[in-house]
């Protein structure tokens, strides 16, 4: 876990045997990268689980990083279909850059049940329900996934931002570690609770459905 904090950022890294995998890339996650002795070049994919800048917000950075480094070989980004933010940012990077660019970036929008292979691993992707807001207030919906990673027999699954639906329980049923966001309080608005997040004993009560539980996307009372 580099960082996971509501509103601010989240950035997760798993090792898939000699694989590095990421998911999602919020502000900061190139500092906490580097200060674990991690060079972006050894990133094998990143996954996105949706377009909200606390978990997209660094992608320029690394993009950027790759380019300063003169990296030389392929760099894949994946992310729910009609994630404009993701698209704009890389369409952006590519309009500054495309005539100086030493490495090939590859990107891809997933559906739900699409399935990644990167190396031995295989990441399958599963919508989970999550909208927009400002200052918790729902607008619309938004495209997002969470993941499920299968290595050597063991499943760890990435919920993503999502509020309760019989989904997320497919998404984390059987996962020997879940890591499941936390993000509201019990006593949250019903509006909230239906439409942005799980409460802290929502995710308390999914948690019962994986070997191993890590709370994540907590608010800054439950970090």
């Amino acid at each position: 876990m580099l960082f996971s904090t509501a509103g601010l950022a989240t950035q997760i890294l798993v090792r898939a045997g000699s694989v590095y995998l990421l998911f999602d890339t919020g502000d900061g996650t190139l500092r906490d990268l580097l200060a674990r002795h991690i060079l972006p070049q050894k990133i094998g994919a990143i996954f996105i689980t949706h377009g909200h800048a606390d978990h997209m917000a660094g992608l320029y950075a690394i993009l950027g990083y790759l380019r300063a480094e003169d990296y030389k070989g392929h760099f894949w980004i994946y992310y729910p279909r009609g994630t404009c933010e993701v698209e704009k940012v890389i369409a952006a990077f590519q309009c500054c850059y495309h005539s100086t660019m030493p490495y090939e970036l590859i990107f891809h929008s997933l559906n739900d049940g699409d399935t990644v292979t990167v190396g031995e691993a295989q990441i399958l992707a599963k919508k989970v329900f999550h909208w927009h807001s400002i200052k918790g207030r729902p607008i619309a919906p938004v495209p997002a996934l969470g993941y499920r990673v299968t290595f050597q027999n063991e499943v760890l699954a990435i919920t993503g931002d999502t509020a309760f639906f019989p989904g997320v329980v497919e998404l984390i049923k059987g996962a020997d570690v879940a890591l499941i966001e936390a993000t509201l309080a019990d006593d949250a608005p019903l509006e909230q609770r239906r439409l942005l997040h799980l409460t802290y004993q929502e995710a308390k009560t999914l948690a019962s459905f994986a070997k191993e539980t890590i709370f994540i996307h907590t608010a800054q009372s439950h970090a």
